[in-house]
């Protein structure tokens, strides 16, 4: 596959400092592999000098294995921030090395639980994720101070069990780093080319990071469109303002959208021009087929039965909004192999889509709009040829029914029966 002209731009570039914005379906990891042979084969770094940043394991296994057999080599280091951070802490840290006893985020979160069990004739039967999570409107607005309660709880015990998590691997690297701990600055010697994935993913503890690690080239990919991990810390705000932090900086732009059918291009970034903070980019599709986008209210619990037989007809999935919105349709009969959540599917895709916006999307209270727009985005964004919007029975007030609306101003909103002998029809 030859690259595109945008493509070939980046993989040409030769700035100090390079944001890529890409678009859903661009080519985003055909770039990167690219990019990276290239300056392999220039020998302007050594390997071992070379830094590849992502923030899954599953993403990091990828990127090695297709980097591997596009270079012939394994020794660029791929790793997620907490991973290369766990490695120089036990390669350099005079205290720590060898020594480091990771919390899971599995265990994080049962210890967290038992803080809120004893808390549950405060908070009723308030589900702990959302309570939990690091953006939390609503504990602030009805609880405010717990969360503050529960971080000093777990703090209390990562401390009297002599625990970290792997927050706090960026945190203890960074500390070294402000310090000019000698340790830090061995590590930080050995890195001079450092390349980000999924850019937008990143909280402020790991810009500052990136920041005191002082490469010689930053290069950052993602998509600020596509940035759905707030609860987590991430911040779309290093993104938006790299160019800034970073000078002088190149942005580039990859627009071209090779996965999806020009209507669900379309109709996928409909909802974040609704947004104030995003980077404007027109997306195009360079496919030339045609796609289908259609839109139905679930009004009855036999729509529902009609539905699983059309999904397991298909290759189909169903993307919905929380893990307890999946729990209640495979209680209806849904097959579990067939339902994911929208951040379960980021970096996937599927040939059809069916979007669920009957239920489980989050009020204003207890999230950012704007976060909830990007997530939609995602989930509309994963689908190549066709996309059914399934929506709430009645359209009142709440976030579903803000959401559906978007659709039908375009689309028909079709009766059940008529939506099943249309899909089948496309």
């Amino acid at each position: 596959m030859e690259p595109s002209k945008e493509q070939k731009e980046i993989i040409e570039s030769s700035e100090k400092f390079i944001q890529v914005i890409a678009a859903a379906g661009s080519g985003k990891t055909f770039t990167m592999i690219r990019l990276a042979e290239k300056i392999f084969h220039s020998k302007q770094f050594k390997e071992s000098e070379i830094l590849l940043i992502t923030f899954s394991r599953k993403a990091a296994e990828e990127l090695r294995e297709r980097l591997e057999k596009a270079i012939g080599s394994s020794s660029i280091r791929i790793h997620t921030f907490h991973a290369f951070c766990l490695k120089m802490i036990n390669s350099f840290h005079p205290d720590l090395k060898q020594k480091i006893q990771i919390l899971t985020p599995e265990e994080k979160e049962e210890i967290l639980k038992e803080f809120y069990k004893s808390k549950r004739d405060l908070i009723g039967g308030i589900p702990y994720e959302l309570l939990q999570s690091k953006t939390n409107l609503l504990s602030e607005t009805y609880f405010p101070g717990l969360s503050g309660e529960a971080e000093m709880y777990y703090r209390d015990f990562k401390r009297e069990n002599h625990r970290l998590d792997f927050d706090d691997l960026v945190s203890v690297f960074l500390d070294g780093l402000k310090k000019n701990e000698a340790w830090s600055l061995k590590a930080k010697k050995e890195i001079r080319l450092i390349i980000v994935d999924e850019f937008q993913d990143t909280d402020p503890v790991q810009l500052e990071w990136l920041q005191l690690m002082g490469p010689e080239k930053l290069i950052v990919v993602g998509d600020d469109w596509q940035a759905i991990y707030g609860f987590r810390g991430a911040s779309t705000e290093p993104f938006l303002n790299f160019n800034k932090i970073f000078t002088p900086c190149k942005r580039y732009f990859l627009t071209a959208n090779h996965r999806s059918v020009s209507e669900i291009v379309q109709i996928s970034a409909f909802p974040i021009h609704k947004n104030k903070k995003n980077i404007p980019k027109t997306v195009v599709a360079s496919r030339k087929e045609k796609g289908n986008v259609l839109c139905t209210r679930i009004k009855e619990l036999r729509d529902w039965q009609s539905l699983i037989l059309e999904v397991q007809s298909r290759d189909a999935v169903i993307l919905c909004r929380t893990n307890y919105r999946i729990r209640t349709l495979i209680k209806i009969g849904f097959p579990a192999d067939k339902i994911f959540t929208i951040h379960a599917s980021k970096g996937l895709e599927y040939s059809t889509v069916y979007l669920d916006l009957y239920g489980g999307w989050t009020s204003e209270e207890e999230s950012d709009p704007e976060e909830e727009r990007r997530i939609l985005y995602v989930g509309l964004s994963r689908a190549r040829d066709n996309l059914f919007i399934l929506g709430p029975p009645e359209l009142s007030s709440g976030r579903e029914q803000e959401f559906y609306k978007y659709f039908i101003k375009k689309y028909k909103d079709l009766e059940f029966p008529t939506f099943l002998n249309e899909s089948k029809k496309n």
